[in-house]
């Protein structure tokens, strides 16, 4: 009987070391899929501009820049793969126009909640830097 209870002690001890350190690592393997998603749109976007001269705020209508990707609040965000983050696009600092600057803001959801925001835009600024 001794023996079964140092054996659960042992057991117990590991999974309250490990399960922190697993926690970590899914949260980071969810972010890849915002982090994906995020290049994904900004090439999307970067095509859009060579064409029309400027960027879009609106992700889905009409397909404008050829994403498959659900559109669940009909706002123009576009949910991951995953569906760990929605991400949104917006000028990037007012006053600046849409044509010279949009920043995609990738913002957790579900088990993912926790996390923070994912931000990338058109002249390369992505952040936290602690996330990319």
């Amino acid at each position: 009987m001794i023996e079964l209870m140092i054996v659960m002690i042992v057991v117990s001890i590991l999974i309250a070391v490990s399960y922190p350190g697993y926690q970590n690592q899914m949260r980071q393997n969810r972010r890849s899929d915002g982090q994906k998603l995020l290049l994904e749109i900004m090439h999307e976007q970067q095509n859009f501009y060579s064409k029309n001269s400027t960027y879009t705020t609106n992700l889905v209508a009409g397909g404008i820049l050829g994403l498959s990707y659900p559109d669940p609040n009909g706002d123009g965000s576009v949910l991951s793969d995953k569906e760990f983050y929605l991400v949104t696009a917006t000028v990037c600092d007012v006053p600046t126009p849409i044509a010279d600057c949009v920043l995609l803001a990738a913002a957790p959801q579900r088990g993912q909640a926790s996390d923070g925001d994912l931000t990338y835009n058109s002249r390369n600024v992505k952040t936290p830097a602690t996330h990319w």
